[in-house]
């Protein structure tokens, strides 16, 4: 969901330094958020203290941060452009067979979804609480697929992270990237991904281009 529906980055990293000045640490640039999220909150903060600080001070950071970000999410979350079209456009492809699955809590991935009336595309919203297993694990997305009755070979994982394509190799699926500011498209590349986009309102065309026989969106 974040960096690839979401614009999140501003929110968590403004939650994430709340924390750190509450707890005398020293806080991150947006530019160090963009490049360590996507793995989960607690290592998000694990490396946002620092590899000194103390399991005690780790755990209170990581208390802070989640209590601030639920203050000001998902006010603070935008979709990025195109997310709802795009969503539409894959729900209707696909027979409804579109899921989110975040290394964020389910629960909040399921209220930024309702908030912007993006539910009604996705047959399911997973985090790690779903399963129990985070990305790159590929338990994160095979019970998605299982219920949805689908081969991970014929499976698409769109993400915007060197873990997504980690989870795609490790699930045995393929990966389209969605670059976002602050991310390296080479790195994507080198990390599996079968194609690394611009915007994710190319993601239609893309698929279009490449045998997928639905009718392509178009960017306004």
């Amino acid at each position: 969901m974040d960096g690839t529906l979401a614009d999140s980055f501003e929110g968590i990293g403004r939650a994430l330094n709340t924390a750190l000045r509450e707890t005398g640490l020293p806080t991150r640039e947006l530019t160090w958020v963009h490049g360590h999220v996507g793995r989960g909150m607690h290592e998000l903060v694990v490396d946002a203290a620092g590899p000194g600080a103390a399991p005690a001070v780790v755990g209170e950071v990581e208390s802070r941060c989640l209590a601030a970000y639920r203050l000001i999410f998902p006010e603070q979350t935008s979709p990025l452009p195109g997310a709802r079209e795009v969503l539409s456009w894959c729900h209707s492809g696909t027979g409804g067979r579109v899921a989110v699955v975040s290394n964020k809590l389910s629960g909040l991935s399921q209220e930024w979804m309702r908030r912007f009336d993006l539910d009604r595309f996705v047959a399911l919203v997973v985090g790690p609480d779903t399963y129990g297993v985070r990305k790159p694990d590929p338990g994160a997305v095979l019970p998605v697929l299982s219920r949805f009755g689908v081969d991970p070979a014929d499976a698409l994982l769109v993400g915007d992270m060197v873990v997504d394509a980690a989870t795609g190799r490790a699930a045995g699926m393929s990966v389209v990237g969605i670059r976002q500011d602050g991310t390296d498209a080479a790195d994507l590349r080198a990390a599996g991904m079968q194609a690394v986009l611009f915007d994710l309102r190319d993601l239609p065309a893309w698929l279009a281009g490449n045998g997928v026989g639905w009718a392509t969106i178009g960017r306004s």
